[in-house]
């Protein structure tokens, strides 16, 4: 009975790790989803789905950053025991979101209906932007709601409870979502997260949102805007970050395009899954140690250790996804295969930003807000500037978007490395040792070896045991030194 109380116990200790591995759950089903659909729906619809949800996404900054507030003001109430102050908040947050997302879908449901009124009949790719776009407020909403009652289970402490439910009601959007993309092609590409978001807010009301009142004090509403709107800016420059080349493929390009652009997109996320989870562990680690002592340059020796870390993982990683990529997409999304060039570009621009993560959240744990915005809206800027100049003077095609996100992505790289030597008067060089440097001695031979060696298995036999030699001398020149 001891034995097992211990056990009970250790589990409920581990409740990060079980929120970490059902979320990298979900992650991977979302991802089954998207491979299935794109052996289904061909490149223009898929093009057109993915115009709808650039929509839906910035639908989501409507709450003013009401929800940010919430987010961070009600487990703060929590802690202090102010249980009415955190009532009040729950409740002002719920009403404002309600309403404003009533509004929004009353507004755009009309403007659907007025747009598109004769236009679906005679073209069915209308019929799908109509269908898209009446469905982009109600995934909206009910998205919102879905995370505000598992963020409120969590802040409630029931994060294992939070891992079991997100993984349970995924998996049943899996199922249900597949069978929606079989019988209804297009228009089941929306299945999965309405399904999804929709049992999220049934099986999370017990812990969340159940007693829950609505409350009309604007003044107090007002309180939360101003309160959240500056968490809500930064993370709005985040989503344009991650739009700019989409954009440009909107404004020069087509929406076919768009869609086979959507196979690149699936290999970014793929790409920089690991090195973005290793990076917020580490994240803690280095606020923990700067918590202790406030040593800066303490601070920057520990994050170019975990730096060089992340980069051989990084590196390791790209090299995996570039050489399976073009394999899998032909396997299972032959409608697709157009992307594969533009998927691996962009993999290793990604992977260059990605050996930098560590250092970019320095500039967190320093609260240097200003240089933080300050760097990813220079990440805009390069975006759009090197993904339009190449489309419009070098070749109209989404290889050179992909180009030019991935030249971004690894100029904000050494922009972050550039602001931190000049910071902690650091060299330079020591920082693109422990990061750029294990990144490239792994890729640069990985890239080579696919493009001169015709047997792509054989390529991917020596690409690998390049990783393991140059991994195992990582581990010797880093760790027998730590």
């Amino acid at each position: 009975m001891k034995m097992f109380t211990t056990l009970l116990n250790k589990i409920k200790s581990a409740d990060f790790i079980l929120v970490t591995m059902s979320t990298v759950a979900c992650s991977a089903m979302s991802f089954i989803f998207n491979v299935y659909s794109k052996s289904i729906v061909a490149d223009f619809p898929m093009g057109i789905y993915s115009t709808c949800l650039i929509a839906m996404t910035y639908m989501n900054y409507a709450q003013f950053g009401v929800l940010n507030a919430y987010n961070r003001d009600y487990p703060q109430a929590l802690g202090r025991k102010d249980y009415e102050q955190a009532k009040r908040l729950k409740n002002s947050a719920m009403t404002f979101m309600l309403m404003i997302y009533l509004l929004i879908f009353v507004v755009f449901e009309a403007w659907v209906v007025i747009f598109y009124h004769g236009k679906i009949a005679d073209d069915v790719y209308q019929g799908y932007y109509a269908f898209g776009y009446a469905m982009c407020p109600i995934l909206i909403l009910l998205k919102s709601f879905d995370d505000m009652s598992n963020y409120t289970v969590r802040m409630n402490g029931k994060y294992n409870k939070s891992a079991g439910i997100g993984l349970a009601r995924t998996v049943i959007a899996l199922v249900l979502g597949i069978l929606c993309l079989r019988a209804f092609g297009y228009y089941g590409l929306y299945s999965m997260s309405i399904i999804s978001a929709a049992l999220g807010i049934v099986m999370f009301h017990k812990d969340s949102l159940k007693g829950a009142r609505l409350d009309f004090d604007f003044t107090f509403m007002k309180g939360m805007i101003i309160a959240g709107l500056p968490l809500l800016i930064n993370s709005l420059i985040w989503t344009i970050v991650q739009s700019v080349d989409k954009f440009v493929i909107l404004g020069f390009l087509t929406t076919k395009d768009l869609g086979t652009y959507s196979v690149p997109t699936m290999g970014f996320t793929t790409m920089v899954l690991v090195p973005q989870t290793i990076s917020q562990v580490f994240y803690i680690k280095i606020n923990h140690l700067y918590g202790a002592n406030s040593d800066e340059n303490q601070l920057l020796e520990k994050a170019s250790f975990f730096t060089a870390i992340t980069a051989a993982v990084s590196g390791a990683a790209c090299v995996f996804v570039f050489y399976i990529m073009p394999i899998f997409v032909g396997r299972f999304m032959p409608m697709y295969t157009n992307g594969n060039t533009a998927t691996q570009i962009l993999i290793i621009g990604v992977a260059v930003y990605s050996t930098t993560m560590v250092f970019g959240n320095i500039f967190s744990v320093l609260k240097l807000n200003k240089s933080l915005i300050a760097n990813s809206v220079a990440l805009c800027i390069f975006n759009a500037i090197f993904s339009s100049a190449l489309v419009l003077f070098v070749d109209h095609s989404i290889n050179m978007v992909a180009i030019g996100t991935g030249l971004s992505y690894a100029l904000y790289s050494l922009l972050l490395i550039i602001k931190l030597a000049r910071r902690f008067n650091y060299s330079m060089i020591k920082l693109l040792g422990s990061s750029w440097l294990p990144l490239l001695a792994i890729v640069v031979p990985g890239v080579i070896f696919y493009m001169v060696i015709p047997n792509l298995y054989v390529a991917a036999a020596l690409a690998l045991f390049t990783i393991m030699l140059v991994c195992a001398t990582l581990y010797k020149l880093i760790f027998s030194k730590r």
